[in-house]
């Protein structure tokens, strides 16, 4: 499994010259432009896409990650669920005839169920809240006995992992026997940031599985691939390693490759090929990047939202789209040819448009791999912190006469090694390789290369004595339980410097990025 974010490369998403989205504009320019199109959705008369965008601008504003949890309707994925968030929130079966949405946050326990309505009540109560009513949590299961009047059930809980912008979002088993389950499924794509898709290990090549998985790459968005049950596999039967192969090479022949695969046993958690460690160490880097995941998903959205709502007017439209045919043909136009060219044009514009802020989150993704790795306090560098801090220990004193001077000196002495030990450490195993990740990563898009590698090296924090002195907690219990506290920490806070000075310097780049590519953005839609 990748331990780490991979934001999936992007899928240009036809979505038309009126829709107005410009790719890596800033957040404020972005829910604009989603404004724009909602006005021009609801318009139309199209209540359906028309919600979507509202929900969608919602979220944008409160700015929280949703986690998406679906697929194989018996994979044990409320189980999961219920597992990451210590405490059975979630029955083991769904709510009797529901297609409903279940999303999950930290706060005082309780939940709020938020029932249907149809376009006919919402347009004549002014588009104004849904009716919705707040229950205690072991009430909710006799609130949901008719499943089909609820649309969507928010539940809180102390899960401290999820802080105040992040939720999980369960949603119905794409295998029922109820095709409004998969509707309900698909329906809250637009709402997620990131996808995990929970299979049985004894089903992850079922056909349904690999064509859902594929229909959730379209939407450009990152995909986890969740194994579960793997208490099931029988190494004598067929190696794991093998087992493991095949899951990746099914999933390849349907052009699906996931930003990761993990596998997991809920019911027998300290299985040796159970990956949990890993999936919440990824739900935690996932919860990290949360800003740059949002707005990449809001783009995401918009777009995928504009394309299905052109695709409900281009149906609409047909016989007057026919009556253009036939007059292109009778000018003796090429019409594949047009089509090609502004297919292509359309593909490129979409590219440029969400460049910076794949960049932005692209970046950020490998500054917080390398700062990860890197280890700037081997065995060496910690026995000079150690001795440096012992110099500190109330009571140390060095020979007899003229004590104070002596014990100064010598207290200065070890600084001085313990400083140029660890800047060492920090330029060799931090500095050099955030300044290469950084250029590298920004490289190879429009702006000087001479440009991009002045700005890499400006990434360079300057970790002085005095800094190393002011790093000490004076009323500490000074001894090897204290090294470690001390070491970890002036680690820790190296790298927090140079993560900000990355993310500072990177944003520059891009930003100038992001206006060198106006010119070609205005060229492309004139163009179009």
């Amino acid at each position: 499994m990748k331990s780490e974010l991979t934001i999936a490369e992007a899928t240009s998403v036809e979505t038309g010259n009126e829709t107005g989205l410009q790719g890596g504009a800033p957040k404020d320019e972005m829910l604009a432009a989603v404004q724009g199109l909602l006005a021009k959705v609801e318009q139309t008369g199209d209540g359906e896409h028309g919600k979507k965008l509202r929900q969608l601008l919602a979220k944008a504003q409160s700015e929280r990650l949703y986690l998406a949890f679906c697929g194989h309707f018996s994979a044990g994925k409320s189980s999961l669920i219920n597992r990451l968030c210590g405490h059975m929130l979630l029955p083991s079966s769904p709510i009797p005839t529901s297609a409903n949405i279940v999303s999950i946050v930290n706060g005082e326990a309780g939940a709020r169920v938020i029932y249907r309505s149809d376009e006919a009540s919402e347009q004549a109560q002014g588009m104004g809240e849904p009716r919705s009513e707040t229950v205690p949590l072991d009430e909710l299961a006799e609130h949901c006995r008719n499943g089909e009047a609820i649309e969507t059930v928010e539940i809180r809980y102390p899960i401290p992992f999820l802080g105040e912008h992040a939720a999980l979002l369960d949603t119905p088993g794409i295998d029922s026997t109820d095709d409004a389950h998969q509707l309900a499924t698909e329906s809250a794509l637009h709402l997620a940031d990131v996808v995990f898709y929970v299979m049985d290990y004894n089903h992850v090549q079922s056909e349904i599985n690999l064509a859902f998985a594929k229909k959730m790459t379209e939407w450009g968005k990152p995909l986890y691939l969740i194994v579960n049950m793997i208490d099931k596999h029988r190494e004598q039967e067929l190696s794991f390693a093998a087992y493991q192969e095949g899951v990746r090479e099914a999933f390849a022949s349907w052009g699906v490759r996931p930003d990761g695969i993990v596998y997991t046993s809920v019911k027998v958690p300290n299985h040796p090929s159970s990956e949990w460690s890993k999936l919440e160490g990824l739900l935690g880097q996932l919860i990290e990047l949360r800003q740059p995941l949002v707005r990449l998903s809001l783009e995401k959205s918009a777009r995928a939202l504009a394309a299905a709502h052109a695709e409900k007017m281009a149906e609409r439209n047909e016989p007057a789209k026919e009556a253009l045919r036939e007059q292109l043909a009778a000018s003796g136009e090429d019409l594949d040819a047009v089509q090609a060219e502004y297919a292509e044009a359309r593909a490129e514009l979409a590219r440029l448009e969400s460049l910076p802020a794949e960049l932005e989150a692209a970046v950020r993704k490998d500054v917080a791999a390398v700062l990860d790795n890197a280890n700037v306090i081997p065995a060496v560098t910690r026995d000079l912190a150690h001795a440096y801090l012992e110099s500190r220990r109330p009571g140390f004193k060095v020979g007899w006469f003229g004590a104070a001077a002596k014990t100064a000196a010598e207290r200065e002495q070890r600084l001085a090694a313990l400083h140029k030990d660890f800047a060492s450490q920090v330029e060799t195993q931090v500095a050099r390789h955030v300044q290469q990740t950084v250029k590298a990563r920004l490289e190879g898009h429009g702006l000087p290369a001479g440009a991009i590698t002045e700005a890499a090296d400006r990434i360079n924090v300057e970790l002085t004595p005095q800094w190393l002195t002011g790093q000490v907690n004076e009323a500490a219990v000074f001894g090897n339980e204290y090294t470690l506290t001390y070491s970890k920490q002036i680690a820790a806070e190296a790298k927090s410097l140079y993560r900000r000075e990355a993310y500072a310097i990177s944003d520059e780049v891009i930003a100038a990025l992001a206006a060198a590519l106006q010119p070609r953005l205005a060229a492309l839609r004139a163009q179009l």
